[in-house]
C-alpha cells in the first residue's frame, strides 16, 4: 500500500514515520503543497501510483491537490483538527462551505468534542487516534511547585493569555512559565516568565518538570500537550472538557481548580500523578495506535 500525507507537517511527519515503523510493508510520503511548490510537483507525480491520499486537515474550501485527488478516483481521508472544524462550523453557518471534499473522504477526528461538532454540521466523521506517547521513566518527583503554559504570539486571547494573567495575580509566589511568545500584548505580573518559540523537544522537557500545566483556548482538539503533560505526570488544568484533565469554563473557576491542584499536589509531598501516566500512556501507546491506524488505511484501500 502507497499512502500520502498531505499538510501541516507539524503533524504529517511524526504520523508517516510512525506508520513506516509498525507498517514496513507499505510506503508513505509527505507533502506540504500548501508551502511549497516543489511538494506540490511531488504530489501530483506520485499521485497515479498512491492507494491512499490522507489530508492532515478537514477541508472545507477550494484545494487544488484535493481536485487531483478527486479526478484520479483515489481514497481520500480527511484528518480533522481544531481550526478546520471551527472554520467548517463558520462556513455552515453562512452559508459558504464547500462539501464536495467531505462527501467524498472518509473523515477522522481524535477529538470527541471535534465529533460532536463535525456531527452537528453533518459530517459523518468518526474517532481515529493518531497521537501517541511513549511510556515515561521518570520516578523522580517535582522540585517545586510551578506552572506551565503555551500561547502563540499571534494568537494570545484565543489561547487564554488573560486567563493566564487573572490565576498568575492570584498564586505570587508561584512562576508562570510561558512558551510560544517573547512579547504579551498585556500587562503582566513579575511571577509570569515569558520564554518565547520554542522546539517541540524542549517545551516538552519543561513539561517534564513542571507540575501543572495550563491549556486555556477558546477551542481545542485533543493536543499532543495535554497527552504529554498527563504523561509525566503533571495536572491539567483546561477550559475544554479532556478525561483526566480538571476542566473549568472561567477565571474563577481555573483559580478554584489551580487551588485544589496545588493542594493534591503537596498533599502527596510533589509526586507525579501515577494514575494518569498509567492510563494515558496504555490508551496512547504507540504499538496500538498506529497498527490500528495502518489497518483502518488498508480496509479503506481495499474497498
Amino acid at each position: 500500500m502507497r499512502v500520502l500525507i498531505n499538510g501541516l507537517p507539524i503533524f504529517s511527519k511524526r504520523l508517516a514515520n510512525e506508520l513506516q515503523k509498525y507498517d514496513p510493508t507499505s510506503s508513505y510520503h509527505i507533502f506540504d503543497t500548501y508551502n511549497s511548490k516543489w511538494a506540490q510537483l511531488l504530489f501530483y507525480l506520485y499521485l497515479p501510483f498512491s492507494d491512499v491520499v490522507i489530508s492532515m486537515n478537514g477541508v472545507t474550501d477550494k484545494s487544488g491537490s484535493l481536485n487531483l485527488v478527486l479526478k484520479r478516483r483515489k481514497k481520500l481521508i480527511l484528518q480533522w483538527q481544531g481550526t478546520d472544524v471551527l472554520l467548517a462550523l463558520e462556513r455552515s453557518k453562512n452559508g459558504t462551505i464547500d462539501r464536495k471534499y467531505i462527501e467524498y473522504a472518509v473523515n477522522f477526528t481524535d477529538s470527541k468534542l471535534l465529533l460532536e461538532e463535525l456531527r452537528s454540521i453533518n459530517v459523518p466523521a468518526e474517532l481515529l487516534n493518531f497521537k501517541s506517547i511513549k511510556k515515561q521513566k521518570l520516578t523522580q518527583p517535582f522540585s517545586k511547585i510551578s506552572i506551565i503554559s503555551y500561547v502563540p504570539e499571534a494568537r494570545q486571547t484565543f489561547y487564554g493569555m488573560k486567563k493566564i494573567i487573572a490565576v498568575a495575580l492570584q498564586f505570587p509566589s508561584i512562576e508562570f512559565h510561558l512558551y510560544g511568545l517573547s512579547k504579551s500584548e498585556f500587562s503582566i505580573p513579575a511571577n509570569v516568565k515569558l520564554f518565547g518559540w520554542v522546539e517541540a523537544e524542549e517545551f516538552s522537557e519543561q513539561l517534564k518538570i513542571t507540575p501543572i500545566f495550563l491549556r486555556l483556548t477558546e477551542h481545542d482538539g485533543f493536543s499532543v500537550s495535554v497527552i504529554e503533560a498527563l504523561a509525566y505526570g503533571c495536572e491539567v488544568i483546561s477550559t475544554i472538557p479532556f478525561e483526566l484533565c480538571h476542566f473549568a469554563k472561567n477565571e474563577a473557576e481555573i483559580i478554584e481548580q489551580t487551588t485544589l491542584v496545588i493542594n493534591k499536589i503537596e498533599q502527596r509531598n510533589l509526586e507525579r500523578n501515577k494514575e494518569s501516566i498509567e492510563e494515558i500512556t496504555n490508551k496512547f501507546n504507540p504499538a496500538v495506535i498506529f497498527p490500528n491506524y495502518s489497518q483502518k488505511l488498508k480496509e479503506i484501500a481495499s474497498k
